[in-house]
């Protein structure tokens, strides 16, 4: 069936999915209504203006993706305005990185879904995994990497890029875990079910690749243990543990935002 939602209200949502994420509560290191978790540098007023100043950005590429063809013009021009959403981010964070992840998750469902307007959620994915795979002409040519990149590199991770080439296998195994209605203990577990398998480049970059190991080793445990989430010790562990460790799985809070945007379009599975 086709999807009828026009890129303004597009935009509004993937706004309020992000803002979404960083109230729900609570989250092992990530800045949510109780704390800042791990961060210093960021709390839940500045993530909220940060994901207004995107709304902007995020209304052109729906705009630019109605009904455009999956090529190389389509990518080049997202990623121009990709680039413009990270500096409404800076200019709005002074200088602190908030969304630059959710920008490229988002910029791609975004396009997804308006190049597509379909409801099912297989063909959204597929076109947006079609966009992830042509190569971007400006990284092409920059020579300082950013720091996924860096730990991509190092560690041969997929990060970020690799899961959208990939078609978003993490993404959706998350939103198996998320019912139609669901509560949140669904949602906890959508979370979990991302801690446990993304590879993290936020966590390997501020301490190492065994810390993540460890990390989703613990998430898994939690996701195969009986009892609801909330109130099973290994969950306040984990909480504990990310604080020890001053470690924050951005990518999986990316994803898990990204989760309850495309729940909230309520797509054909």
């Amino acid at each position: 069936m086709t999807l009828s939602i026009s890129p303004a209200e597009l935009a509004e949502q993937a706004v309020a999915a992000l803002k979404w994420e960083v109230r729900f509560t609570p989250k092992p290191g990530l800045v949510d209504q109780q704390s800042s978790g791990a961060h210093t540098d960021m709390d839940l007023a500045l993530f909220e203006k940060s994901a207004l100043s995107l709304q902007p950005a995020f209304e052109q590429m729906g705009i630019l993706s109605q009904r455009h063809p999956l090529d190389k013009t389509l990518r080049t021009k997202l990623g121009v305005l990709g680039r413009e959403a990270e500096q409404a981010m800076f200019t709005t964070t002074q200088g602190v990185n908030t969304h630059k992840g959710a920008i490229w998750t988002f910029s791609l469902l975004i396009a997804g879904l308006m190049s597509t307007m379909s409801d099912n959620l297989m063909t959204v994915l597929n076109h947006a995994q079609g966009i992830a795979l042509i190569p971007d002409s400006v990284e092409q040519t920059t020579p300082a990497l950013t720091h996924g990149q860096q730990v991509r590199q190092r560690y041969h991770l997929a990060g970020a890029k690799g899961e959208a080439q990939a078609g978003f296998p993490k993404l959706q195994r998350a939103l198996a875990e998320v019912p139609t209605q669901p509560d949140d203990e669904a949602w906890l577990r959508c979370l979990l079910s991302l801690c446990a398998q993304v590879d993290d480049t936020n966590i390997v970059y501020r301490r190492d690749l065994a810390t993540l190991r460890c990390f989703q080793s613990q998430a898994q445990q939690i996701l195969r243990d009986s009892q609801p989430v909330l109130t099973n010790p290994n969950y306040q562990a984990l909480q504990t543990y990310a604080l020890a460790q001053q470690i924050s799985p951005g990518g999986s809070a990316d994803l898990f935002a990204a989760s309850y945007f495309l729940t909230q379009l309520r797509l054909t599975k």
